[in-house]
């Protein structure tokens, strides 16, 4: 008499389902509306080649066939792997602190790139994220984002003519670029 043993079976992830044709539903959504909004783009009379509308019509039909092949295949029955992660605790609380702080350093960013300048405003809120995400101190993630902030700001605006503001110093040192 020999006993097999049959691996357990997973449970049908309806939840999965319904996020799954919702993001299905979004992506056919966004699509759509792409292609509407691609065909208000003014087209210049002397336009006979490949004209502004291209690349959002193609950008729009794609992301719609996306929408409409996710739904298809959900419908289907294919389901996406399950999210797995060493470093994730599903059942860790959430850390509202944590969740305000980052939520209050977006908000005073907003509010001072226009006063300090951008590359500054950058470097305090990578500072404040990294710390309330449980980075040791402030000055070490502070001079990362400075530096960061710095070099996107410079590439933006010396090399792309990107208006972003640089506040009063940073100008004033890269006024001869």
């Amino acid at each position: 008499m020999s006993t097999a043993v049959t691996p357990p079976q997973a449970p049908e992830q309806t939840g999965r389902q319904t996020g799954e044709l919702v993001m299905a539903v979004l992506l056919g959504a966004l699509g759509v509306y792409l292609l509407v909004d691609a065909g208000a783009i003014a087209v210049p009379g002397s336009s006979n080649t490949v004209g502004p509308r291209f690349f959002p019509y193609a950008v729009g039909a794609l992301t719609l066939v996306t929408g409409v092949g996710l739904a298809f295949r959900v419908l289907r029955g294919d389901r996406g792997p399950a999210d797995d992660s060493e470093d994730v605790d599903p059942d860790a609380p959430t850390d509202w602190r944590a969740v305000a702080v980052i939520a209050v350093a977006f908000l005073a960013h907003a509010l001072l790139i226009n006063v300090i300048g951008w590359p500054l405003a950058v470097a305090l809120m990578f500072a404040a994220v990294s710390w309330a995400l449980g980075a040791v101190g402030v000055v070490r993630p502070f001079l990362i984002g400075l530096t960061l902030g710095c070099v996107a700001w410079i590439v933006f605006v010396k090399a792309l003519n990107v208006a972003l503001p640089g506040g009063t110093v940073l100008e004033f040192l890269t006024g001869w670029f």
